[in-house]
């Protein structure tokens, strides 16, 4: 009889407080994982929920794009147009560009305006002035030159106001001890470091 009344004992549900919920028994999932979960961390997880679903309710403002060129689709306070030509130059020559991987050099004493990237040597000139010096000198008109440098001369003007800094060639700052990197292992990039640092044309 008495080990009869103790199973029944122990069958018989535990008494629950009023306004307990039955997630609030513990079971053996969270027995296993340390006990259950206190009620002041459920609360402050159901008040966090609440509060992250009342920010899908804040109207969302749309992104402000600055003003923009139509011609050039430059931003409006560093457009180019006032330094494009008004109207289309009239050449004769064709030009074809061909770049090689050593980067095309002119046997010239005109140095790279381009001062916001940085070149391999004090006499490599970037594509555009290429094309200028070779127009010019084909067609024996400076104003070739002058016209369609002045947008790449307004560009790095624009840059430099902005934050950007003038590049010297690897060459001057190898020769001045100011090249920031250390000097490659490459064989065939260490030989190239060190024509540069003889001025022995690439």
């Amino acid at each position: 009889m008495e080990s009869q009344k103790e199973a029944r004992i122990l069958q018989e549900p535990v008494a629950r407080p009023p306004g307990a919920s039955r997630s609030q028994t513990p079971n053996a999932k969270e027995r296993q994982e340390g006990g259950p979960v206190p009620a002041a961390a459920a609360l402050g997880a159901e008040a966090d929920d609440d509060s992250a679903d009342g920010l899908w309710e804040l109207p969302v403002e749309p992104a402000k794009r600055r003003p923009e060129c139509s011609r050039c689709s430059r931003p409006q306070k560093v457009c180019l147009c006032p330094f494009l030509p008004a109207h289309p130059l009239h050449i004769s020559t064709h030009l074809y560009i061909i770049q090689h991987p050593a980067e095309v050099q002119l046997k010239t004493s005109i140095s790279s305006q381009y001062v916001i990237r940085m070149q391999p040597t004090n006499r490599c000139l970037s594509t555009l002035e290429c094309a200028a010096v070779a127009l010019s000198i084909l067609e024996k008109n400076n104003y070739i030159q002058e016209t369609l440098l002045r947008p790449l001369q307004a560009l790095c003007s624009f840059q430099l106001q902005h934050g950007a800094q003038i590049r010297l060639s690897k060459e001057h700052l190898l020769k001045n001890g100011l090249y920031p990197k250390p000097m490659p292992k490459n064989k065939r990039k260490l030989r190239k470091m060190e024509l540069l640092m003889n001025s022995v044309k690439i």
